[in-house]
């Protein structure tokens, strides 16, 4: 636990001063001029509302950070591994942003000092150590024993060896959340890899739903204080598993983040800055799991705004700063499986000596969709919805059900709502609408591609939420009020059984795991049973114990066939991997 809370407190040094840099150099790009970037005064200028500016918290920096470090660290490793250099010029940015920021993080400090030493900074530690327990043992997520541990340890290693995708399909997935996690891994500092980022992710997000949730009463409308509550939920669903550097749960608190900062925008009067800032963060959720991409459509309405109003200069930087995101995304696509966006082949764009070979993506992919759809066999991917859905709904948990039938609910909820508003002939919120979209869009794109409850719950959850939220702002009378408030009392009841869960979970596992002796160090990651094959005088390991990968031995499959069918395309491991 301790070596846990002391990586976060260093991880909150870093990401917030590099974090704060960039929004400041970003801001100074699009001409966003504001005294708040010199002496946290009132905001003056055009294109953030002055409200959000001076509310910029650290929990906005942090975010800006793990954006930045990311991006960072991915374009490093084209050309090298993610090891001490790498991480010592990490620290100059982060030691040049903050003499350049030092007034304004001191100014900050004075303010969260009064917060620390309070009853509510005793609550917010108390939060912290329960989250570093999680985060200090227990089980690792499957994933993360099949290739999340080796991914990072590629990126220790090499970077980036072209063609890792031939040794093992999952290799080719190229979440940048792994980036991230390789960066504060500090293996080569510690001996031991450190698998933190998940706790100190969710950590940020606590926090920030608890402070938040602090001033429900003062707040007119609830549509960002309920997505907050979603995002407590969540940790709720992800605790036990925070060790873990899982893709899954960077992503849905992203998702989670995105969507709540949109809300609390549309209800403090809908800065079109504040909704282009968010929009190159939902271009960073695609990175971490591309399942997640159809949360770009937000980017549609501060993209229509601006245009109107001709801010070519803002528009030139926002979009600079999207493209800046994807590039090393998708070169390492490239250099990792020879497709532009693994596992998709509607984009064929390159003939390369290590491209993953069609036929292979095409059954890795039908492989996801069916396990998605609780088929399980490769022969039934072109099953009609209507043959599939029964067994799909009857392979989910009592209590998932029960959070579907939420989402239902909570889609009734906001017709209603919109109904009513439409016949009262009120103005249409546009934004709303273009969040709506996304969300919708995303659960369509879960539904029919890979419906494992886990991959869509941000959405799911954010649909019951956003019509909890939108009803305790409205007047409610008659029969309106009757049917509302009966849709909400549905809601609540589906849902319970979900976090009722969840609490059960949590509170065995902290009984299971009290004696557990990892109060100092953080639980090392699995080992495996494995056997090792040699080509061109090079050791690659595969597993003999079943999906059980390791971090501690590199290069190293789970699947033996998969390197029996793949090569080197030179003498070295460095020269990549190929099918035969």
């Amino acid at each position: 636990m301790a070596a846990v809370v002391m990586s976060w407190i260093y991880m909150t040094l870093v990401c917030g001063c590099i974090g704060g840099g960039v929004i400041a150099l970003l801001f100074r790009a699009a001409g966003i001029k504001t005294a708040y970037l010199k002496s946290g005064a009132k905001a003056t200028g055009v294109g953030v509302a002055g409200s959000w500016v001076e509310k910029l918290s650290l929990t906005h920096c942090l975010m800006a950070g793990i954006v930045a470090i990311t991006v960072y660290v991915e374009i490093f490793s084209l050309f090298g591994k993610t090891g001490a250099v790498c991480h010592i010029l990490m620290l100059l940015a982060a030691g040049a942003f903050g003499i350049a920021g030092r007034k304004i993080f001191l100014k900050e400090w004075e303010k969260y000092k009064k917060i620390l030493f309070s009853w509510e900074g005793f609550f917010y530690a108390g939060i912290l150590l329960l989250i570093a327990f999680f985060t200090s043992r227990g089980n690792f997520h499957t994933d993360t024993n099949i290739y999340h541990a080796q991914m990072i340890r590629l990126y220790e290693e090499y970077g980036l060896i072209k063609g890792m995708g031939n040794l093992q399909l999952h290799f080719a997935y190229n979440s940048a959340y792994l980036a991230f996690a390789s960066v504060f891994s500090l293996r080569w500092l510690l001996g031991q890899s450190l698998h933190t980022t998940t706790g100190f992710v969710e950590a940020v997000m606590c926090l920030y739903a608890f402070h938040g949730l602090k001033d429900f009463k003062r707040h007119r409308r609830h549509t960002g204080d309920m997505m907050r509550v979603g995002i407590l939920l969540y940790t709720l669903v992800i605790v036990t598993g925070s060790m873990s550097p899982a893709t899954d749960y960077a992503t849905m608190f992203l998702v989670l983040f995105v969507i709540t900062e949109w809300c609390d925008n549309l209800e403090k009067g809908g800065s079109v800055a504040v909704y282009s800032l968010l929009s190159i963060l939902a271009v960073f959720v695609v990175t971490l799991k591309f399942s997640a991409c159809l949360l770009v459509l937000i980017v549609i309405y501060p993209a229509v705004i601006l245009v109107k109003e001709k801010r070519w200069r803002e528009i030139g930087v926002y979009f600079s700063f999207g493209c800046l995101i994807l590039f090393p995304f998708l070169m390492r696509n490239f250099l990792i499986s020879g497709w532009l966006l693994y596992p998709f082949n509607g984009i064929d764009l390159f003939t390369v000596e290590w491209k993953i070979p069609e036929e292979y993506l095409l059954m890795d992919a039908n492989q996801i969709k069916v396990w998605g759809r609780c088929l399980y066999d490769v022969e039934k991917i072109n099953w009609p919805v209507a043959s599939w859905l029964p067994i799909w709904w009857e392979g989910q948990e009592r209590y998932e059900k029960m959070l579907l039938g939420a989402m239902l609910f909570g889609t009734v909820l906001l017709a209603v709502l919109r109904i009513v508003k439409a016949l009262g002939h009120r103005k249409v919120r546009w934004d709303m609408a273009a969040l709506l979209a996304a969300v919708f869009g995303s659960l369509t794109v879960w539904f029919f591609t890979a419906p494992f409850i886990r991959y869509g719950l941000a959405f799911i959850f954010a649909i019951p939420m956003i019509a909890a939220g939108e009803y305790l702002g409205e007047e409610k009378k008659g029969f309106y009020s009757i049917l509302t408030g009966g849709l909400i009392f549905c809601i609540f009841v589906s849902i319970s059984p979900y976090w009722d869960h969840y609490i059960t979970d949590a509170g065995v596992f902290v009984k299971q795991s009290l004696k557990e002796p990892y109060y100092i160090c953080q639980k090392d990651y699995d080992r495996a049973e494995e056997g090792s094959l040699e080509i061109n005088g090079n050791v690659i390991y595969y597993s003999t114990a079943g999906e059980v990968n390791t971090y501690h031995t590199f290069p190293s499959t789970c699947y033996q066939f998969m390197l029996e069918r793949s090569t080197l395309m030179g003498d070295n491991i460095k020269d990549g991997f190929k099918a035969k």
